[in-house]
């Protein structure tokens, strides 16, 4: 996937502020100015410690809160407008699905509650599953599934209304080290087949290395923008990319960007 071209932004955030408790003596600035433009088919990885705004600036972009300040538009609209129009789908860091549906339900659910008739959803849901390359589960229920397994289905039941853009709030962080490696792997894979545009939340430096053709670090609250690292490592990445001079030197600059620290120091 190529991610150079110029185009015009897919996402545009435009001056976007958040506060909680405005007004109040609890109040909190989680963002502050934020101006961020993304293009068409990027892989964006918001990258930032704790508490510096990166779940709540998604939140912001999927109409699940809304800014203080300053604008979102998502395919020219607000976000509220993009959310009705399935614009976008949603993967949070647990999977959310429904134990008593099956796999196959579980994905056809987004497109049952917009009143798409069931031959078509389960078409769609098949399709989806085939991608995700869980075409043999779609009977199982997520109770029978590892927890990779049931990241995989949350993906496909996101991408089942073919949306242009899928928004991940650490959707790998409570796996464990090798299958977080390996789903990395397959979410690149799913991502050049289905050319969407994905704005992705870790903690994780070497995971945000990995996956990201641009990668954005915040700063400490109230959350900034303190860089814009473009990753200019080619796909498709496997596990050899981990092991690369190039992987190591982007680390390290991305470490630096997000402590201000030397290399050698501990962080």
């Amino acid at each position: 996937m190529t991610t150079t071209e110029i185009s015009a932004p897919i996402i545009a955030v435009d001056g976007v502020s958040k506060r909680f408790n405005a007004g109040t003596d609890k109040e909190v600035t989680a963002l502050e100015n934020i101006d961020l433009a993304i293009r068409p088919g990027e892989f964006i990885s918001l990258l930032g410690p704790s508490g510096c705004g990166k779940s709540t600036l998604l939140r912001c972009l999927a109409d699940l809160a809304e800014p203080t300040g300053g604008t979102v538009t998502l395919n020219g609209k607000t976000p509220r407008a993009a959310r009705q129009d399935r614009d976008y789908g949603m993967v949070f860091q647990q999977a959310g699905l429904f134990d008593w549906r099956s796999v196959r339900r579980n994905v056809e659910l987004p497109l049952q509650v917009a009143g798409v008739d069931r031959a078509t959803r389960r078409e769609k849901a098949e399709e989806m599953l085939e991608l995700v390359r869980l075409s043999e589960f779609a009977r199982h229920y997520p109770w029978q599934l590892s927890g990779g397994m049931q990241q995989r289905v949350a993906i496909a039941r996101a991408l089942s209304a073919d949306p242009s853009i899928l928004f991940m709030d650490e959707p790998l962080g409570a796996l464990d080290e090798m299958n977080r490696e390996r789903l990395q792997g397959e979410l690149l894979r799913i991502w050049s087949d289905t050319q969407t545009t994905v704005v992705f939340v870790t903690h994780s430096i070497s995971e945000a290395v990995f996956l990201s053709s641009r990668i954005v670090v915040m700063s400490a609250r109230p959350g900034r923008i303190a860089a814009s690292i473009d990753v200019d490592l080619p796909y498709p990445r496997t596990a050899k990319t981990r092991t690369l001079p190039e992987f190591f030197d982007k680390v390290t600059e991305v470490r630096q960007a997000l402590y201000g620290a030397p290399s050698d120091q501990a962080v």
